[in-house]
């Protein structure tokens, strides 16, 4: 959702300048998305948390691992580009596609209408030598609000030519989905738990 993440690229502000490996590289990064995971989690009807994803989106970072706070990011997710395991999972005699339900329906991403999530940091915190806060604008249903998602520096990567630097990270968060217009109640409840994790590689 949210997010989405995005968020997302922005884990990539807490990267650790004593880290083991050395410093990563100041610059611009862009994420590597068949390395990557934008999800979110809904508590159906009380009783399993129902995980769904996203599988188009665009991530960029521009990096300073001198000052992580000036760090910028930038995301935006495609809601139509929603999966779940329903179709695989469904019964035999169900022609329902809830992953188009999900993508397109008023109740839920209503994404031939709103057709991007976007989401844009403003502020970053540490809160351990791999760990911090990110805060940022989240953008779905014509909505802007805040959020904040825990991170994890996962570690980075120094490749021989002609590849490139890498750095991973993990988020995690929980909204409101009543906050950016979704009805309140139905099967999924209101909060909402969102994780990205993700490699970023330097351009």
């Amino acid at each position: 959702m949210r997010h989405i993440l995005a968020g997302f690229a922005a884990m990539a502000l807490l990267a650790c300048p004593a880290a083991a490996q050395g410093a990563a590289p100041a610059g611009a990064y862009a994420v590597d998305k068949t390395h990557a995971t934008v999800q979110w989690q809904g508590l159906h009807n009380g009783l399993s948390w129902y995980t769904a994803r996203f599988t188009a989106f665009d991530i960029q970072l521009n990096f300073d691992p001198a000052d992580v706070t000036k760090s910028k990011v930038t995301a935006s997710i495609d809601p139509k580009s929603i999966e779940t395991d329903f179709l695989k999972t469904r019964p035999a005699e169900s022609k329902t596609d809830f992953n188009a339900e999900l993508a397109t329906g008023d109740r839920w991403f209503n994404g031939n209408k709103f057709p991007t999530i976007t989401f844009a940091s403003t502020a970053v915190t540490k809160t351990g030598a791999n760990t911090g806060k990110m805060t940022g604008n989240l953008t779905f249903l014509g909505v802007t609000k805040p959020v904040t998602l825990d991170v994890t520096y996962n570690g980075f990567k120094s490749y021989p030519a002609p590849r490139k630097a890498k750095v991973g990270f993990r988020a995690v968060g929980t909204i409101n989905k009543t906050q950016w217009g979704m009805p309140a109640g139905g099967p999924i409840a209101d909060d909402v738990k969102i994780e990205i994790n993700a490699e970023f590689e330097q351009k």
